[in-house]
């Protein structure tokens, strides 16, 4: 199992796709904190290493061993803090909090995310099933904001079943490529008992490719005069 958790790990992130459930980045919006199920800061993590905040405890539940917090600024994706959790050398088994933000940016106009293209999921509502992986428990209603330059280019609120019908149809043309396949290949060499389940269940509930594949939010199949998708201003 360590194996295929590794594997997931360096091929769908920033996702974290981590065997337990994660403490999220949060997202201002509207003037409201809210979960993500994305940890956007990660793709650029894993290309400049320099930068991934050090010092900070690592748990099960926060194997970022960081949480960010994002805001929208006259349509733009910031950076508005990056916290650490560091041990209190006066008082045992206590934890400290400490903002890393003005390390790893130091200049306020690294934080304005440019760089970044992708989907945006944030969990609104009720939690109506709960999975101990990753992101993979359901809520009540989703929003998704898509991202391209760091600027949002649209945004819609979805129940239950319409983010599944989407995530499903996302999951779809992930199956299609190569990196899907060459994942596929690599977890399916692991046997043994212990690896003995429905691999690509697994990959879905992970979710590692919910931040990546670009599809409409409105399924093509569905009749306009029956979807309940509403669009959500940015």
């Amino acid at each position: 199992m360590l194996r295929i958790i590794i594997l997931l790990s360096s091929v769908l992130l920033p996702i974290s796709v981590f065997a337990t459930a994660q403490a999220p980045d949060y997202l201002i919006y509207k003037e409201e904190r809210h979960r993500l199920h994305v940890n956007p800061l990660e793709e650029l993590f894993q290309k400049k290493k320099e930068l991934r905040p050090k010092g900070g405890v690592m748990s099960t539940g926060n194997w970022r061993g960081y949480i960010a917090t994002f805001e929208i600024k006259q349509g733009f994706l910031t950076v508005s803090d990056i916290t650490i959790e560091k041990r209190d050398p006066d008082k045992e088994h206590n934890y400290l909090t400490e903002s890393v933000l003005k390390k790893v940016f130091p200049n306020q106009s690294a934080r304005k995310m440019d760089w970044f293209s992708g989907l945006l999921v944030v969990p609104l509502g009720k939690r109506t099933g709960y999975v101990h992986l990753s992101y993979a428990s359901r809520y009540e209603n989703y929003l998704v904001i898509r991202i391209k330059s760091g600027r949002i280019v649209e945004s819609a609120q979805m129940n239950s079943d319409e983010y599944l019908d989407f995530k499903t149809r996302q999951f779809k043309v992930f199956k299609s490529t190569s990196e899907y396949k060459a994942l596929y290949e690599e977890l399916s060499k692991d046997g043994g008992s212990e690896d003995e389940f429905d691999l690509e269940s697994f990959i879905f509930q992970m979710g590692g490719f919910t931040h990546k594949v670009d599809v409409p939010f409105e399924s093509p199949n569905k009749s306009k005069h029956t979807n309940t998708l509403k669009r959500a201003g940015a």
